[in-house]
């Protein structure tokens, strides 16, 4: 039988339908039921470690908030609240903490989350105790689900405990001699597939013991560089970007699929001075930069106006114990000026750099490897800013080695840093000015005296004086300068709902986002 045309098109068509009814759409599962959830995030840098003995650089730590949990947790605003631990009391004025630790939650290999495993996290194996951040005299475990810690000294130690960094891992993620096999923890997601340098699979921890997630998969797409991850988000290859350059907000918020998510962090950029050496070693040398940079144009100009100009402020707004009124700096370069002719530096040449003893004040700024582009800009606004004022600034970055050799000899002048011992809302940042910190770089004996005050006192209203004094003897003896307190920005598409931005940095809350196809 001959068939027409017409019947050959019917026939095909039908076929056509028939296939494509059968394969499904993309991430659809059987018919009749609903689509596979799965967010695809782009990151910028790769996972530099699964296991506590290393820190979790970059953005690992947003990929670790998916598997690990940790005792304490933050809200939205920055309050403590229960994690894996139902509740906590501390004796000793601080110095011995009890956690009562939450029932019923297995790891995801399906043993159990006890008393052991919290001993097995905070032993001299996980970074924070070898690294000293978190001074120990002891952990004991009192039942199966309580434990004790016993503080080298009263802390506030429930701070401590928020950072994704310092979770609680199960004691199998290490075989019997003593070798990390893979990541183990008690998260809403569950290590899949880990591709190194290209992306990482996360399936829903069907186990879970909080609210289920409704995404099914989380997949990170580890793309290094800031332009190609936005190409990715405004086409579609991902859902959501994390740390959208600010020079790209108001592009994006254009974009009619897209929605920017801002928020103001807990982190600040700052410029620390090696104090132990000239230039640095005299306090108008370090008032001279303070006064010649301007931190408001630098947000304007250089920031697009995201985030807020820090004018030498140590904590950020969103900091416990943040004093609002503190007497902060603004450009004045003569000032600056004036306090370089008074420490000895004038510029007998007139070729706008000043001397002293027939040396050039010339300076390097040392970007190390946590600065991005963001920074690089940062640096390079100030580098101009202090040549205004005399000063022959120059960019220097260093990779991570050599970085680190340069500070521990003290080989430097300035270090830019940001978000330095920053975690949660406690402002353990100022620590780093310490003298017994090998990162301080600044040696004064009353700066250290409020300090320890700071860390142990349990009065509120004496530890509120005590940090307001704190932040105005960074602003008047200048261990550092601060510049800006940095806003936090994600982007996603429109198919993404349900996302709630934290002002806390480095965490990814993805509860409750569910992929919605318009």
């Amino acid at each position: 039988m001959k068939l027409t045309r017409t019947a050959i098109f019917f026939i095909v068509t039908l076929l056509l339908v028939t296939t494509l009814t059968g394969c499904g759409g993309n991430n659809a599962g059987k018919t009749g039921q609903a689509p596979e959830q799965i967010l695809k995030v782009a990151i910028g840098t790769d996972i530099n470690t699964w296991d506590i003995v290393q820190f979790p650089d970059g953005d690992a730590r947003f990929v670790w908030s998916q598997i690990y949990e940790t005792l304490v947790r933050l809200d939205e605003d920055l309050h403590l609240v229960p994690g894996l631990a139902e509740s906590w009391d501390s004796a000793d004025g601080g110095k011995t903490w009890t956690f009562h630790l939450k029932e019923g939650v297995k790891f995801h290999d399906g043993t159990d989350f006890d008393a052991q495993a919290v001993l097995f996290s905070y032993d001299k194996r996980g970074y924070v105790v070898e690294a000293k951040t978190l001074q120990l005299e002891g952990i004991e475990a009192l039942d199966a689900h309580t434990v004790r810690f016993i503080c080298a000294k009263p802390m506030p130690l429930p701070t401590y405990l928020t950072h994704i960094a310092w979770p609680v891992v199960s004691p199998t993620s290490i075989d019997a001699s003593g070798n990390f096999t893979k990541p183990i923890g008690t998260g809403p997601f569950q290590l899949a597939q880990y591709n190194k340098g290209q992306e990482v699979i996360l399936e829903r921890n069907p186990n879970y013991w909080g609210e289920q997630q409704k995404l099914d998969q989380v997949i990170f797409k580890i793309i290094p560089d800031a332009t190609t991850r936005m190409m990715a988000l405004t086409s579609g290859d991902v859902d959501m970007s994390i740390k959208v350059p600010e020079s790209e907000v108001s592009r994006l918020e254009k974009d009619p699929n897209l929605t920017v998510h801002k928020k103001t962090t807990t982190f600040t950029d700052f410029m620390q001075f090696n104090c132990t050496k000239a230039p640095f070693d005299d306090l108008h040398v370090r008032k001279a930069v303070a006064y010649a940079i301007d931190t408001e144009g630098i947000v304007k100009n250089i920031l697009q106006g995201i985030g807020e100009a820090a004018r030498g402020r140590p904590y950020a707004p969103v900091m416990m114990y943040s004093s609002p009124d503190l007497p902060l700096y603004s450009q004045d370069l003569e000032q600056a000026k004036k306090l370089l002719a008074e420490a000895g530096w004038q510029d007998s040449n007139n070729d706008g750099v000043v001397e002293k003893d027939g040396q050039p004040l010339t300076i390097d700024l040392v970007l190390t490897p946590s600065w991005g582009s963001r920074q690089q800009k940062i640096a390079e606004a100030c580098q101009a800013q202090l040549a205004q004022a005399g000063f022959n600034a120059r960019v220097n970055q260093l990779e991570g080695a050599a970085a680190e050799q340069a500070e521990r000899e003290g080989n430097f002048d300035i270090i830019m840093r940001t978000g330095f011992f920053v975690w949660g809302p406690y402002p353990h940042h100022v620590k780093i000015h310490h003298s017994k910190n090998y990162k301080s770089h600044y040696s004064n004996p009353e700066y250290d005296a409020l300090v320890n005050k700071g860390e142990s006192e349990i009065d509120e209203q004496v530890k509120q004086q005590t940090y307001t004094a704190i932040q105005k003897m960074i602003l008047e003896e200048l261990p550092a300068f601060y510049l800006v307190h940095e806003q936090k920005i994600i982007a996603t598409r429109n198919t993404v709902q349900g996302y709630r931005i934290t002002a806390e940095d480095p965490w990814l809350n993805l509860q409750g986002i569910e992929i919605v196809q318009k």
